[in-house]
């Protein structure tokens, strides 16, 4: 993985400049939501420390460049306990600009301002410097600064770029974007106002922070070479990684519990993972490049998407990366089935494997909490292509509308994918740290068997979740009216079902029991028992199974034809936490009886002679949650025929 990042790192730090990895980037409007133009400005705010004043003008305004961003230094943001040291910030991170020369603020103890502070504790040879003199007069005029930029507003008063916007007397169509600090010093030799930035001891202090002392490249490698971990190979400019960009892929590789150099004996550990500057610079670049264009989410988490090619492979990264993006996104987030084109192959041939890196950050910091890790191009094209076929398979059969199973309330068709699971493995609030969708996502990407019985019980859990509408207790479970829990069951059914196909397809999956019964002979002598026949087949059910679908059949038809418009029905009497034999043998008397209590038991009997033929009461071991399943299965089956569907007591309810 490193060599790959390495190879990323090479293609974007071509043509760019040692700082560019380091600088921020903004993105301008230009024009409003109407089309009106809009004027972008940089500003200076000049400390003169002749007059010892803080000077605020309009007429020091100048039309914003982007390559102001380079020329006045202005540096991404640092999170973390990263001391502000910024002579230059975007106007909506004017708090920071304050934090470097005056301290926290609402801090009135504070004697220095951060970049004093930094240097105090891990720069000191700058404290006998003309930047650290200036910085001591800067720090007097702290008064002054916060009367010039304060913002009151209806609540409280803060440091904000609008007080500095309305002393400007900005128009509706001018935005105040870059904001950075000239000083004018006539003690230390700056009769005329310069920008900090171009100060020469500030540049030395920013190039050690981040880039490092300079090394006479045209000098031989000498006895001082040392090896750089990720490549391999001697290098005179080797060091310890610096990591003080806290949002950074590269943390993974060192300062995690899942790291890759977790086997590292601690005491040298500072001898043993050391990187070269050339190095280290390709790694940010690629880090940079995928946090900012290669995430997707996964169970609601983001994650890094990191390919891994061969060491000797020419592969075309762009057309790669770009190609596995797309990819993630059809499989793991909503689309619209008009969007799906048949032809999903890979845009390459070439042999290479991805890893998802799930991380924790708010932009500041970054935390990998896992990886689903190794995942070959021709596995996860396989996943892909078996969700594609299985989603459009469905949309042809005439035992079930999956138009309307797979379309969320208010939206256009989906496409049945990864995402659309995540919503039927419930995930308690109560233990969101334990994410048991991406566990199960893992093992499918991971190419690991699946556990038919984890599955059943989360079918169970989700029935109870809507059943006694228990959706506070759930993080990912979308709220369902009880009026519409018979079409909630049909959807959550046959997205089960669908589910179980495509990880059959895969070899992920055994349905079948150990000890599969023998399965009568039926021949079909109607419509109806023609449709039920092939969905046996399609779904390749046992003699057990078939047994609760019988059984299913019964419940819905006294609960939507004998019990129509009742506020309780039968419904009520299903044990949703699992049904064993004799609650299985008590639910089929009770249909029975109250069937027979409405004069009309002839609805029933023929499934009830179809459950009859195919329950063995003697040896009945059938798991209590699966039996819940196929009931809900026989529940929940709606018939379409003739290219129409036909009247479903499950569409009655709607």
């Amino acid at each position: 993985m490193l060599d790959t990042l390495l190879k990323i790192g090479q293609w974007q730090s071509e043509g760019v400049g040692e700082w560019d990895r380091f600088l921020v980037k903004l993105k301008v409007e230009y024009e409003d939501k109407k089309g009106n133009f809009i004027k972008n400005y940089t500003l200076p705010i000049i400390f003169d420390l002749d007059k010892m004043e803080v000077v605020v003008e309009a007429s020091n305004l100048k039309e914003y460049d982007q390559s102001d961003i380079l020329e006045f230094k202005a540096l991404k943001i640092q999170g973390g306990n990263n001391k502000a040291i910024y002579a230059t910030v975007p106007s909506s991170k004017f708090i920071q600009l304050y934090k470097t020369f005056f301290g926290k603020e609402g801090n009135e103890k504070a004697e220095e301002g951060e970049l004093m502070e930094a240097i105090n504790k891990g720069f000191s040879q700058f404290q006998e410097t003309k930047l650290y003199s200036i910085l001591q007069k800067i720090f007097v005029l702290k008064e002054k600064f916060v009367s010039i930029a304060t913002y009151e507003d209806t609540k409280n008063k803060k440091i904000s770029s609008k007080a500095i916007e309305e002393t400007l007397k900005l128009q509706k169509n001018e935005n105040l974007t870059l904001i950075y600090v000239e000083i004018k010093a006539s003690d230390f030799g700056i009769n005329q106002s310069i920008p900090l930035a171009k100060l020469q001891d500030y540049n030395d202090f920013l190039t050690l922070k981040f880039i490092g002392s300079r090394v006479d490249k045209s000098s031989p490698i000498s006895s001082k070479t040392s090896l750089c971990y990720v490549s391999g190979e001697l290098d005179s400019e080797v060091n310890v990684p610096d990591l003080s960009n806290r949002y950074s892929l590269n943390k993974m590789f060192v300062t995690e519990t899942r790291n890759y150099a977790s086997f590292f004996n601690r005491a040298n550990f500072n001898i043993n993972y050391q990187v070269s500057k050339d190095n280290q610079e390709k790694l940010d670049y690629a880090s940079t490049f995928l946090l900012d264009k290669y995430k997707t989410r996964i169970a609601n988490i983001d994650h890094v998407i990191i390919p891994q090619f061969l060491s000797k492979s020419n592969i075309d990264i762009e057309l790669t990366l770009n190609g596995i993006k797309k990819k993630s996104d059809l499989l793991f987030n909503f689309k619209a089935l008009e969007a799906i084109k048949e032809d999903i192959r890979m845009e390459t041939e070439d042999i290479f494997w991805i890893s998802f890196v799930a991380f924790e950050s708010d932009g500041n910091f970054f935390k990998s909490t896992e990886i689903i890790k190794d995942v070959s191009q021709f596995h996860f094209q396989k996943v892909l292509k078996t969700f594609h076929d299985i989603n459009w398979e469905l949309k042809d059969e005439n035992f079930v509308n999956w138009d309307s199973v797979i379309t969320e309330f208010g939206t256009k068709d989906r496409f049945f994918n990864l995402n659309s699971i995540y919503a039927l493995i419930p995930i308690r609030k109560d233990k969101v740290k334990k994410n048991v969708a991406l566990d199960l996502f893992k093992a499918i990407l991971e190419n690991r068997k699946v556990d038919r019985q984890h599955l059943f019980v989360h079918f169970k859990d989700l029935i109870l979740c809507h059943y006694y509408q228990r959706y506070n207790s759930y993080t990912n479970i979308p709220k369902s009216s009880p009026d519409y829990f018979s079409k909630t069951v049909r959807d959550i059914v046959f997205k089960y079902l669908a589910f179980f196909e495509i990880l059959k397809k895969l070899n992920l999956i055994k349905m079948d029991s150990s000890n599969q019964l023998q399965t009568p002979e039926v021949t079909a002598s109607e419509k109806y028992d023609e449709i039920i026949l092939k969905f046996f087949e399609r779904m390749n059910l046992n003699q057990a199974q078939k047994a609760m679908f019988y059984l299913g059949r019964m419940l819905n038809s006294v609960s939507f034809k004998i019990q129509k418009g009742k506020n309780k029905t039968v419904v009520d009497k299903v044990n949703y936490n699992g049904m064993d034999r004799d609650d299985i043998v008590r639910l089929r008397i009770s249909l029975f009886e109250k069937a027979k209590q409405y004069g009309q038991s002839v609805r029933i009997v023929f499934d009830d002679n179809k459950f009859g033929e195919h329950f063995d009461f003697k040896r009945w071991d059938m798991d209590p949650n699966e039996a819940v399943f196929f009931l809900l299965t026989g529940f929940s089956f709606g018939i379409k025929s003739g290219g129409e569907k036909d009247k479903d007591p499950i569409d009655d309810k709607k």
